[in-house]
């Protein structure tokens, strides 16, 4: 049985709801400009939204599209549940023995996803890789209780990539069987994205998207910049604090976080296991508990986190060049924070002693990082 942490489990395993929290929070008595917040929660995230504007009527409409662009979303990229995605995975399945088919249809909502997966599959090395949803699935991360062992070493032999997926003319087929696409890895980013262009094209210049932690945030708040929060991977730890660090975002900017204490469960062997798994090993990944990282592009946000979760320590700067990420941090499981130069000028600690702070430099294949005075 999995033994998940009791608000982490809650939130992994709510259906399709939408939460109509709405409030007004006034700026200044003075001032017209008021904080309009609202939240919903789709693929299993809850998504705050606060939008600075003296229009509550336009706050409202912007809400409403809001939930009607999320709810189409869950029913077409949803990975396992009924949807747009799970025909177009058992579709793909039917065509993996001969490569006479014809293919099929790729849906025009799942066309953008397609792109970028393999675009950055092929720029990552193969370690940004959607098409290993069924071995997340074998893992447990998606109903069953327990992970099949079983099932894993088989799909370990070939584990599919997105190399595998075959498209002409706007047609798809593989042959591996155990191929199925996944898209949490980017879908958050891109549903982010869409939700931020919803509201500039309504003129809001001043507003936050908190998606279950990952952000875009642009304008400010009552003439200040939003203080975004950098979580500590081992606040469960006893005596461990939450928050390591803040920063301060004056937008548009995203701010993405991919770790290891988000969902995971504790085997029979009390090992650890979460959702992020290595394509190489087939294993859930090893070495760095949680990754940060900075960028205009909510959907470059997103991809990067992952994929330098699942980067080699000593690899991490050459990669996030390769993915144009120029600010993000690492934790590793040893403690040990390493930190470009940039990002390092913008965060403000709140708790960095319990860390040794590297500083990572720009060569593209840097020396050793050195270690820096954590109070400079």
């Amino acid at each position: 049985m999995h033994t998940e942490q009791a608000g982490k489990s809650l939130i992994k395993h709510l259906t399709l709801i939408a939460f109509t929290l709405f409030t007004l929070v006034s700026l200044n008595a003075c001032q017209s400009q008021q904080v309009f917040q609202q939240r919903f929660l789709q693929f299993g995230t809850i998504i705050d939204i606060s939008l600075v504007t003296k229009d509550q009527d336009k706050a409202l409409q912007i809400f409403n599209e809001i939930e009607t662009l999320l709810k189409r979303h869950h029913t077409e990229w949803h990975g396992w549940q009924d949807g747009t995605l799970k025909q177009f995975n058992q579709a793909l399945l039917s065509q993996t023995t001969t490569e006479t088919e014809t293919g099929v249809p790729i849906p025009e909502t799942l066309r953008l996803l397609i792109h970028d997966s393999k675009k950055y599959f092929d720029l990552s090395g193969g370690l940004f890789n959607p098409a290993m949803g069924k071995l997340i699935e074998a893992w447990g991360f998606h109903q069953q209780a327990t992970p099949n062992l079983t099932l894993i070493e088989k799909i370990k032999q070939d584990i599919p990539g997105m190399h595998d997926l075959i498209i002409k003319n706007n047609h798809a087929m593989t042959l591996n069987p155990y191929l199925q696409l996944d898209f949490g890895a980017i879908a958050k980013g891109l549903a982010v994205k869409q939700i931020s262009h919803l509201i500039q094209q309504h003129h809001i210049k001043d507003f936050i998207i908190n998606a279950g932690g990952d952000i875009f945030a642009a304008g400010q708040k009552q003439g200040k910049d939003w203080q975004i929060a950098i979580e500590n991977p081992f606040y469960t730890d006893e005596n461990s604090e939450t928050v390591i660090a803040r920063l301060p975002v004056s937008g548009p900017q995203s701010i993405f976080t991919s770790g290891n204490y988000r969902r995971f469960y504790v085997d029979k062997n009390n090992l650890k296991r979460h959702h992020i798994i290595d394509p190489v090993s087939g294993e859930p990944s090893l070495n760095i508990s949680a990754i940060t990282v900075m960028h205009k592009d909510p959907v470059i946000a997103d991809i990067a986190a992952t994929t330098l979760m699942l980067t080699k320590i000593s690899e991490l700067k050459n990669m996030a060049e390769i993915l144009e990420i120029k600010d993000f941090l690492a934790i590793s499981d040893q403690h040990e924070l390493y930190i470009t130069k940039s990002m390092m000028k913008k965060i403000e600690w709140t708790n960095e002693s319990a860390f040794k702070v590297q500083l990572l430099h720009n060569q593209i294949n840097p020396a050793e990082p050195s270690q820096i005075n954590s109070n400079e």
